[in-house]
């Protein structure tokens, strides 16, 4: 498998939980939710005005039932020449937002394919354990190869993050298609057990995936 250059820059990652309820796995809508995701577009915007390589804000539409995951319903991700995490906390705590459940810096790691030139649902896989940050990016370009082979994923935007947070690494990648078939794609099938689980158990990682979509195109 062809890996790509990885990117220059940081990447910026701020989450929410505005108002998380959920209807099984699926984030229920929320009038509230609906005020904070307007100024993140706007914000996202901005950003881009004042020369971000990309910024998007994300709705998130599902939360896979894992124990331990993440549990927030927004976020803001941000790939600049320089780390902003410091200024969109001030920015966005000045426009009433919480305190972020996440607000992380990452470089990226590893890549393959076009994330930003595609439009789908988005996958948000966490990754959080004990292993070392580079045993994680490992763990993850190994099993890369079962997902192009096995369920056609044709892109990924692998960010590791620095700092102290509990998530090593995020995978960021628009799916091939829906979310359901996607997931239902990977437990239906046993090299899922035997190929990536065994690979990340083995890393020492277990994985968080959340399901979003961007809400700024």
């Amino acid at each position: 498998m062809n890996f790509d250059k990885p990117l220059d820059g940081w990447f910026t990652y701020l989450a929410w939980n505005i108002d998380l309820q959920l209807r099984g796995p699926f984030v229920k809508a929320s009038t509230r939710r609906e005020h904070y995701q307007e100024h993140l577009v706007h914000i996202a915007e901005e950003l881009r005005k004042e020369g971000a390589v990309t910024a998007h804000a994300l709705e998130v539409t599902m939360v896979v039932p894992v124990d331990g995951g993440p549990r927030y319903d927004v976020a803001l991700l941000v790939h600049a020449g320089d780390e902003v995490r410091d200024e969109l906390v001030r920015r966005t705590s000045a426009l009433g937002f919480p305190t972020p459940e996440l607000a992380t810096v990452a470089r990226n790691a590893g890549r393959f394919g076009d994330t930003e030139g595609q439009e789908g649902e988005i996958l948000l896989n966490h990754f959080a354990g004990d292993a070392v940050p580079q045993a994680a990016v490992e763990a993850w370009a190994s099993i890369s190869e079962w997902y192009a082979r096995t369920l056609g994923v044709d892109n990924s935007t692998l960010l590791e993050f620095t700092g102290d947070t509990p998530i090593l690494i995020m995978n960021y990648a628009v799916l091939p298609g829906k979310a359901i078939p996607f997931l239902a794609g990977q437990v239906l099938r046993p090299s899922f057990y035997s190929v990536v689980r065994k690979q990340l158990h083995e890393a020492g990682i277990a994985p968080f995936p959340l399901i979003a979509r961007r809400l700024d195109g």
